[in-house]
C-alpha cells in the first residue's frame, strides 16, 4: 500500500495514474485553493484530508506520505540570485511545499512545472530550487550545500506528453527526489505514439460547441489565420474518413502577432499527429468537413449526406433543394474541442467528466481544470520508474 499526498492537487492526476496502474494506494491528503477543482476532486476520489490553502496549513500536523506530488506555480523568488537556500524562497508557494518536505521527509517526491521554469529569472529560480532540495542532481553532487538543504537525491528532465501515449504536445519539467541513496531510477523511455487525435474526437457533438458565423467573422477580423495543411500523416489532414479524404483541419483562435507574423500558443495540431498544448482557456478549434464528393477544377466540393460509419461528424447543415435533394455546399464548420475531448488529451476517462457534470461543474471550469492538469499517462510512466523497487509494483 502506497500512501500519497498532493499539493496544488487540481483534479488529481497522480491519483488517477495510480488507479490506472492498478496500484493499491491511500490518499492521505490533497490541497487546492480552487473550490471547483476541489469539487471535481472529491467527486472522483476519497482522501483522508482536503486542505484549502497550503499557506495556512500546519505542516507538522499534516500526515506523512510515501509519495508526495506537487505541480507548484512558478514564481520569482524575492531574493533569487543571492543564493541563500530556503531564505531565497520565502514568500512563495514553493517555500510552503518545502516546509512540508522538511517536516515529513517523504520517501519520494515529484514536482512539476512548465518548461520555462528552467530559464525563469535567468535560471536563478531553478538553481535555488535545486539548492534547497538536492544532495545530488542527476547523479552529480550539488555544487552548493546549505545547512537547510533537504539532501534528496534529485533528478530532473523535460518530458513531453506525446512521448507517453497521448497525442498532445505538452512539455513539462519534472523534478523527482529520493530520500534514500539506495534506489534505482531512470526517466521513462519514450514509447511510440499509436493514439492519434482522430481517436479521441466524438462523432456527435452538441451544437453549442460549434462557432457561429458571427464568431468566425470576428476571428477573421482579428487577423485570424488557418495553419497550413500538413500531409496526410499529420494531424491537420490526418483524420480521414476514407481514401485521401481529410475530415478536419485545425485552427488557432489566437490572433496572429503583428510582430512575429505567427499565431498564438494554443492551436490544436502538429505534423506528428499530436495536438498543441492544452491551455486553460481552451483556445483550440477544429474545422469539420463532410467527406469529399468529388474534386473539380474549382476545388473540393462537399455534399451533405455523403458519409459512412467512419465519419467523424455530420458537420454541414445544408438547406434542401427541390425534390429533397441535398444542396452541395463548400462551407465548413468550426467547433471547439469538448471538455470530454480535452480530458481525454490529459489521460482521464470519460467517467471522470461525467461525475463532474453530475455535481454541476460548468464547461468553463472543466476546460480550466483540463488545461491545468498534469497528464495522467506521463505520471503513470514516471511512477512506474519511481516505485519499481516497491513490492506493490
Amino acid at each position: 500500500m502506497i500512501s500519497i499526498g498532493t499539493d496544488f492537487s487540481g483534479i488529481g492526476s497522480p491519483e488517477q495514474a495510480l488507479m490506472k496502474m492498478g496500484i493499491e494506494h491511500k490518499s492521505m491528503f490533497a490541497c487546492d485553493v480552487d473550490k471547483y477543482a476541489k469539487q471535481s476532486y472529491l467527486a472522483n476520489y476519497k482522501t483522508e484530508n482536503f486542505y484549502d490553502d497550503i499557506t495556512k496549513r500546519n505542516h507538522n500536523e499534516t500526515p506523512y506520505v510515501d509519495l508526495y506530488v506537487a505541480g507548484f506555480p512558478c514564481q520569482t523568488f524575492s531574493m533569487a540570485g543571492k543564493r541563500k537556500g530556503f531564505e531565497d524562497t520565502r514568500g512563495t508557494l514553493f517555500f510552503d511545499l518545502l516546509q512540508y518536505l522538511k517536516a515529513k521527509k517523504p520517501k519520494y517526491f515529484v514536482l512539476e512545472n512548465v518548461k520555462g521554469l528552467l530559464s525563469h529569472n535567468g535560471g536563478r529560480t531553478f538553481l535555488t530550487i535545486l539548492d534547497c532540495l538536492a544532495k545530488t542532481v542527476n547523479k552529480q553532487y550539488s555544487f552548493t550545500t546549505y545547512e537547510d538543504s533537504l539532501n534528496y537525491y534529485v533528478y530532473y528532465k523535460v518530458l513531453n506528453t506525446k512521448d507517453y501515449g497521448i497525442p498532445q504536445n505538452r512539455e513539462r519539467v519534472f523534478i523527482v527526489g529520493f530520500r534514500d541513496e539506495k534506489h534505482s531510477f531512470k526517466f521513462p523511455k519514450k514509447i511510440p505514439l499509436e493514439l492519434k487525435l482522430k481517436d479521441i474526437i466524438n462523432n456527435n457533438v452538441d451544437e453549442k460547441y460549434f462557432l457561429s458565423d458571427k464568431m468566425i467573422k470576428g476571428i477573421e477580423k482579428s487577423n485570424f489565420r488557418e495553419r497550413q495543411p500538413i500531409d496526410i500523416n499529420g494531424v491537420c489532414k490526418t483524420l480521414k474518413i476514407g481514401g485521401d479524404t481529410p475530415c478536419f483541419k485545425v485552427h488557432s483562435l489566437y490572433p496572429r502577432s503583428s510582430r512575429t507574423g505567427k499565431g498564438g500558443s494554443g492551436p490544436l495540431s502538429k505534423e506528428d499527429g499530436t495536438t498543441y498544448c492544452l491551455d486553460t482557456g481552451n483556445n483550440q478549434a477544429i474545422e469539420i468537413k463532410n467527406p469529399l464528393k468529388n474534386k473539380t477544377q474549382y476545388g473540393w466540393h462537399f455534399e451533405q449526406n455523403v458519409y459512412d460509419n467512419q465519419s467523424i461528424v455530420r458537420a454541414l447543415k445544408a438547406a434542401e433543394g427541390s425534390g429533397n435533394k441535398p444542396k452541395v455546399i463548400t462551407e465548413n464548420r468550426i467547433r471547439r474541442l469538448t471538455p470530454t475531448e480535452c480530458f481525454r488529451l490529459q489521460g482521464f476517462p470519460d467517467s471522470f467528466v461525467d461525475k463532474c457534470r453530475e455535481i454541476g461543474i460548468s464547461d468553463t471550469q472543466l476546460y480550466k481544470q483540463a488545461g491545468n492538469s498534469i497528464t495522467v499517462d506521463v505520471m503513470k510512466h514516471l511512477f512506474r520508474e519511481i516505485l519499481i523497487n516497491e513490492k506493490s509494483v
